[in-house]
């Protein structure tokens, strides 16, 4: 099952949401019940403590599940909506603005990709400028000719990295944390793949 997560994050103007209709179950994590309003879609779940979504928008939604969460809690709003979409048995996670002007949200909500894969679920966040991935085996990106790809360890080391569909051809390579080598790489083909033997590694595809 493929799930769309909404947050709160940054949109601009949602066509990096043009896809959101592929997702089978759509979970609003508080104050992402704006963005679904915007983009006129009616969530499946909504989920939050509801701090920043504003009374009105939350009433007219009121026929729709709601779980409302205390504010005093150890996890995120965002890491709820993943929770349970893991509960439900989401195989595919898209986390919609899940990277925003909070960076600590945002370095959060890449947390929450190992958490994904730990669960063996597939999952991105995506704004308008970035998608970010995470692999700890092997990842085809999808995307046009001279598209930024940037590789990022989120292990104190990566090993045995390969890559096809790159400028700067990886061949056994590593990374190590400190050392941020793999910043602003770019596809010379329509699909890239990146391959690991050991390690977590961010991948993100942006643009200015």
């Amino acid at each position: 099952m493929k799930v769309a997560i909404l947050t709160n994050g940054s949109y601009g103007d949602y066509t990096f949401c043009n896809d959101i209709n592929s997702c089978n179950f759509v979970i609003c994590a508080d104050n992402g019940l704006h963005h679904a309003k915007n983009l006129g879609i009616t969530p499946n779940f909504i989920i939050g403590d509801f701090d920043s979504v504003d009374n009105a928008t939350l009433d007219e939604f009121r026929h729709i599940e709601i779980r409302r969460l205390n504010s005093i809690k150890d996890e995120t709003d965002t890491e709820c909506a993943l929770d349970y979409a893991i509960e439900k048995g989401a195989t595919e996670v898209i986390i919609y603005g899940g990277v925003g002007s909070r960076f600590d949200h945002s370095l959060a909500n890449v947390h929450l990709l190992v958490k994904a894969l730990d669960n063996r679920v597939k999952a991105e966040l995506r704004n308008e400028h970035n998608t970010i991935y995470i692999t700890d085996n092997y990842i085809e990106i999808r995307g046009k000719i001279d598209d930024l790809i940037s590789l990022i360890p989120l292990t104190e080391t990566v090993s045995g990295v390969d890559s096809t569909g790159l400028f700067y051809k990886l061949s056994n390579g590593s990374f190590k944390i400190g050392k941020p080598y793999g910043v602003s790489n770019y596809m010379t083909d329509y699909c890239a793949t990146i391959s690991l033997k050991s390690g977590k590694l961010l991948v993100i595809k942006t643009k200015d």
